[in-house]
């Protein structure tokens, strides 16, 4: 038996839940899987895995031989990477899933100073706000912004962005502007539906919370900023979508006196104690972009 091969293997079974998948992922036969596990078993004299029809799980032992196995294999690799790293770029395949609208208006206009920095490293890019199944699905690491629920991977802050209500000055001729965040409870607000309802506003320690209305509710922030620009409405958005529309006087920044709060952009990659050098020079790049201080407010 090859000790490594079982090894990846189980840590791999664990990961997936499932013979199955660990095999597709690992590019062998579902057969050879499980004879792997078996030898493996056999050769501790301990049951590693328990197994139901629908999915695999480990024992307590398995447990602590999963954990065990992930630190010995990454001690591994990271001897391999620091003994190669001064004479070798990163390469092979970096599968990425990145917010659909931050993606589209940031991360790939970066991308041919990537690619040209790593020539030989081929990226796969999911365009997506969903929330991916990182080990499972085979991603390497995604860009997420907003409020991260609690996991076992690894959210690193990349970078933060702040929050601004906005509207066309056409619409403010037409509307008047609101001087409070209650005034926003008469206007005509276009709706983020992927947070939360209320709009936050902070001076001075005090704290206003107010529940706006309106004839818009969309799931996509630029298809609102389109729709604020075209005189519908106020939006509250992040910098990384408004701020090309702010900068141009399309839109006009309301309410300056208040906070309204900011959104952090966050990599979430599996839980390592070293970090590959394909998603390590990902994460340095886009930390070297986009956490300058001066990135979001930049002049037009």
């Amino acid at each position: 038996m090859d000790q490594i091969a079982a090894m990846r293997t189980f840590i791999k079974v664990v990961e997936c839940q499932s013979f199955t998948k660990a095999a597709n992922q690992l590019g062998i036969s579902v057969a050879m899987t499980s004879k792997l596990m078996q030898q493996l078993e056999e050769s501790l004299s301990t049951r590693l895995l328990s197994r139901t029809t629908r999915q695999v799980n480990p024992t307590e032992a398995g447990q602590f031989y999963y954990q065990r196995s992930q630190a010995l294999l990454a001690e591994l690799e990271e001897t391999h990477s620091q003994l190669t790293r001064n004479n070798q770029q990163p390469q092979g395949t970096l599968k990425l899933s990145v917010p659909m609208d931050f993606g589209y208006l940031h991360l790939s206009p970066a991308l041919p100073l990537f690619r040209e920095r790593y020539p030989d490293l081929k990226l796969e890019i999911e365009y997506s706000d969903r929330r991916v199944a990182l080990v499972e699905e085979g991603f390497d690491l995604a860009l997420r912004i907003g409020n991260l629920p609690d996991s076992s991977l690894v959210a690193k802050p990349l970078a933060m962005m702040r929050l601004e209500v906005c509207a066309s000055p056409a619409y403010l001729a037409r509307r008047g502007t609101p001087n409070t965040p209650e005034d926003l409870k008469q206007h005509d607000c276009l709706l983020y539906t992927l947070t939360q309802p209320d709009w936050v506003f902070k001076r001075d320690g005090e704290q206003l919370s107010v529940r706006p209305q309106g004839p818009l509710r969309a799931n996509n922030g630029v298809a609102l900023t389109r729709a604020a620009c075209d005189d519908q409405g106020i939006i509250l958005q992040p910098t990384f979508i408004v701020g090309d529309a702010l900068r141009s006087g399309a839109l006009v920044s309301l309410l300056p006196e208040w906070e309204k709060g900011q959104v952090g952009l966050y990599a979430l990659y599996p839980h390592r104690r070293f970090v590959s050098a394909k998603v390590r020079c990902f994460i340095e790049f886009v930390q070297e972009r986009y956490l300058a201080p001066h990135y979001w407010d930049r002049k037009a």
